[in-house]
């Protein structure tokens, strides 16, 4: 079993994460009031690809594998690592058809913030202004992930053409 801790993180620290960094103390405060720190061991699994999702989480520390399984459930493509303080994971939690497309598994003892999903729904649906600004801040951040897993692709197409010369 994972380790709830019911200590939370500071407005200051949710501000350095590369999702809430535009967001007012008040905007963070109330991001907050519905998280918790959670703890897991090396090789948990925090959510399987196809989950209902409910919760967003943002490494605190340790290091998180992402991974999608093809249509055939037969092979694992890692498509990220999450390895950065402040880095955030299991954003299909804020978009429909709000469903984990990747399964997050520990690689290490891990600690997370988790945030309840509704309650940043909510959020956004009361203060426009703050959705806005996450729903920016995710698009940038689907982006990135999106260029590193093409550039990872690149390599790998690469090397597998210098093997069957």
């Amino acid at each position: 079993m994972n380790g709830n801790e019911k200590k939370v993180v500071s407005a200051e620290w949710l501000k350095r994460t590369e999702l809430f960094g535009a967001l007012n103390e008040s905007q963070l405060n109330t991001l907050l009031l519905r998280s918790f720190v959670e703890s897991f061991p090396g090789g948990k699994t925090i959510f399987y690809q196809g989950d209902e999702a409910t919760r967003l989480y943002i490494l605190i520390e340790g290091i998180i594998d992402l991974t999608v399984k093809t249509q055939e459930k037969k092979i694992d493509f890692m498509t990220s690592k999450i390895d950065k303080e402040g880095a955030v994971f299991g954003t299909a939690s804020l978009m429909e058809p709000y469903q984990y497309n990747v399964t997050a598994i520990c690689l290490e003892p891990s600690k997370v913030l988790t945030i309840e999903a509704d309650h940043v729904k909510k959020s956004i649906e009361e203060d426009p202004r703050m959705g806005m600004e996450i729903m920016k801040k995710l698009a940038s951040i689907y982006f990135n992930r999106l260029n590193d897993m093409r550039a990872g692709v690149k390599s790998l197409l690469k090397i597998l053409r210098l093997k069957t010369l």
